[in-house]
């Protein structure tokens, strides 16, 4: 049976699946500033919360959800209502087979369409591979910001990088 990826908005019986996602990134310490796992309980806050600009989106394959990715407000101060940050987690055993590249498509699509103009990556600046991902996908660093977070004893520096939507 050949897999097919599609993207969908995340629904809560995906809670299960993204926080064991999300969990097997924080548990190999590379990529987020959270350092407990995450449970089924946490996510389905999350996609509560959520506002009328910010979503999640799932890729899955007719093997199961591969993969999820989040627009989120970059802030709630009013000048800042153009931009959003996104995020996209892979189980480790999904990556480099074209499924982030569909995520981040959607998000930023997603984005677009509730008026955001600058969309806002964090990455940890010794993430090489996430850094050529996003600059595949339009992103432009624009800085790093040194010591910004500290996991397991270690600072950590974060590159922003950004991609600017057309009007």
């Amino acid at each position: 049976m050949s897999e097919f990826p599609l993207v969908r908005a995340a629904v809560t019986d995906d809670a299960p699946v993204i926080a064991r996602i999300y969990s097997e990134s924080i548990l190999a310490r590379d990529s987020t500033m959270d350092t407990e796992p995450v449970s089924e309980e946490d996510i389905l806050r999350l996609l509560e919360s959520l506002g009328p600009k910010e979503a999640v989106f799932v890729v899955y394959t007719d093997s199961g959800l591969r993969g999820w990715g989040i627009v989120k407000a970059y802030s709630d101060r009013r000048g800042y209502a153009v931009a959003c940050e996104t995020s996209v987690y892979l189980f480790r055993a999904s990556t480099r087979q074209g499924f982030g590249r569909l995520l981040q498509s959607r998000l930023l699509e997603f984005a677009q369409s509730v008026g955001y103009h600058h969309v806002v990556a964090k990455i940890w600046a010794n993430n090489d591979s996430s850094i050529a991902f996003h600059r595949s996908c339009g992103f432009t660093l624009v800085g790093v910001q040194e010591e910004v977070g500290r996991v397991d004893g270690t600072w950590r520096d974060v590159a922003i990088m950004q991609c600017l939507l057309d009007d």
